[in-house]
C-alpha cells in the first residue's frame, strides 16, 4: 500500500497543504458557512465560505475552526480539514497517510490532542508534530544546523511565532495571540474612527493587500465601499496608503517591540550569531510594503523577508516529511 506524506499549516486564516511529491496542492482560507439548524449542516468550505462572509442570511453562519492557533470547534475544523484533503483528490484509505502538523511555540498537550482528534476524523493515523520556526526556517532554505542559530518571526493569521531556533529546536520563543487578523480588525477600527465608514473584513483585508504600506508618504490608493455610520447610507471612499499606515504600523510595530525583548534574553553566543546572520520574517503578513526597510531601522541589523513566507511553514514541513533522518530530528511528538 503507497504511504501519502503530508504537511499541513492549519492557520487561523488559511490552510497550506504539502504533498511530498507533488509541492503545494492546497491554499485556501480555513473558513466555514454553516446552516444553524439541529443538523449543523456545513453549506461551504474554504475560499467558497469566504466569499460569503457578511451576506449570509439569518440561518447561515460564518465559522472559523481554528483562532488564535487555538483549534476553538472540532467538529467544524474536522469538515474543513476532510473536504480540503477530497479537493486535492486524496484516497481515503485507512492507515495511508502521514501528516505533520506545525504548533506554535509554547503549545499545550491539549491543542496536540485536538489536532489529533482532528486527524483521525479525517482518516489519518500517523500524525507528527514540529515548532512552526523550526519549519518556517527550513521552508525557507536558511542553513540550519546545531551550531548556527537563525532568528524566525513567523507572522500568520491567528498568531505570530519570534524565536531563535536551530536544529536541536527553539533556543528561546514565544507565540502571541497577535497576527495578521488583527491588522484588518485595527482597519475597520480606524476606518470607521476617522472616516466614518463602516466596511467589513474583506474590505479591511483588500486594503491591506492592495495598499498597505510602511512607508512614509505612499500615495497608492484604492477606493473602498461600505455604510456611512452617520447616515446609515452606502458610501465610496478613496483611501491612500499613508491614510491607512497607522492601524498597518501599529501590529509591526508590537511585534517588533516583542522580537526585541527576546532578543535581549538569549545567550551572547547566539546573540552574535544572529547579529551576523539577521533576522528572517516570514508568515502571511510579512509581505507588507516597506516591512523590510522598517525593520532595519527597528533592529539595526540584516532583516530579511521570505519570498513565499506565507507558505514557508508547509514548504519546511514538506522538507521534513520527505526525508526520514530530518523527520526524526525535529518531530516533537508522534502519535
Amino acid at each position: 500500500m503507497a504511504i501519502q506524506k503530508f504537511a499541513i499549516d492549519f492557520g487561523s486564516l488559511n490552510t497550506n497543504i504539502y504533498k511530498v511529491g507533488s509541492g503545494l496542492v492546497l491554499t485556501e482560507p480555513t473558513v466555514a458557512a454553516v446552516v444553524d439548524d439541529t443538523k449543523f449542516e456545513i453549506k461551504a468550505i474554504g475560499a467558497e465560505a469566504k466569499r460569503l462572509i457578511g451576506k449570509t442570511a439569518k440561518n447561515t453562519k460564518i465559522l472559523f475552526p481554528v483562532f488564535e492557533g487555538e483549534i476553538v470547534n472540532e467538529k467544524v475544523a474536522s469538515e474543513v480539514l476532510n473536504g480540503f484533503l477530497r479537493k486535492v483528490d486524496i484516497k481515503r484509505t485507512l492507515g495511508s497517510r502521514q501528516v505533520i502538523f506545525s504548533l506554535p511555540c509554547g503549545y499545550t498537550h491539549d491543542l496536540v490532542e485536538k489536532y489529533v482528534n482532528v486527524a483521525r476524523k479525517c482518516g489519518i493515523r500517523k500524525v507528527y508534530f514540529a515548532e512552526s520556526p523550526v519549519l518556517s526556517a527550513l521552508g525557507q532554505h536558511i542553513p540550519l544546523n546545531d551550531s548556527n542559530p537563525c532568528f524566525i518571526i513567523d507572522m500568520a493569521g491567528g498568531v505570530t511565532n519570534i524565536a531563535a531556533v536551530s536544529l536541536d529546536g527553539i533556543i528561546a520563543g514565544i507565540s502571541v495571540n497577535y497576527g495578521e487578523n488583527k491588522v484588518y480588525a485595527d482597519i475597520i477600527d480606524y476606518v470607521a474612527d476617522v472616516y466614518g465608514l463602516q466596511i467589513g473584513l474583506l474590505t479591511a483585508e483588500r486594503l491591506r493587500k492592495e495598499i498597505g504600506s510602511l512607508e512614509e508618504g505612499d500615495m497608492l490608493s484604492t477606493v473602498v465601499n461600505g455604510r456611512d455610520i452617520a447616515t446609515g447610507a452606502p458610501k465610496s471612499l478613496s483611501l491612500r496608503a499613508m491614510d491607512i499606515i497607522e492601524p498597518i504600523r501599529k501590529y509591526y510595530d508590537k511585534i517588533s517591540e516583542i522580537a526585541q525583548t527576546v532578543l535581549k534574553k538569549l545567550p551572547p553566543e547566539v546573540s552574535a550569531e544572529i547579529r551576523h546572520a539577521g533576522i528572517y520574517v516570514s508568515g502571511c503578513a510579512s509581505n507588507v510594503y516597506g516591512l523590510e526597510k522598517y525593520y532595519l531601522g527597528k533592529f539595526s541589523i540584516p532583516v530579511k523577508i521570505s519570498e513565499n513566507g506565507q507558505y514557508s511553514v508547509a514548504l519546511g514541513g514538506g522538507m521534513v516529511m520527505g526525508n526520514p533522518s530530518l523527520l526524526k530530528k525535529i518531530a516533537i511528538d508522534e502519535i
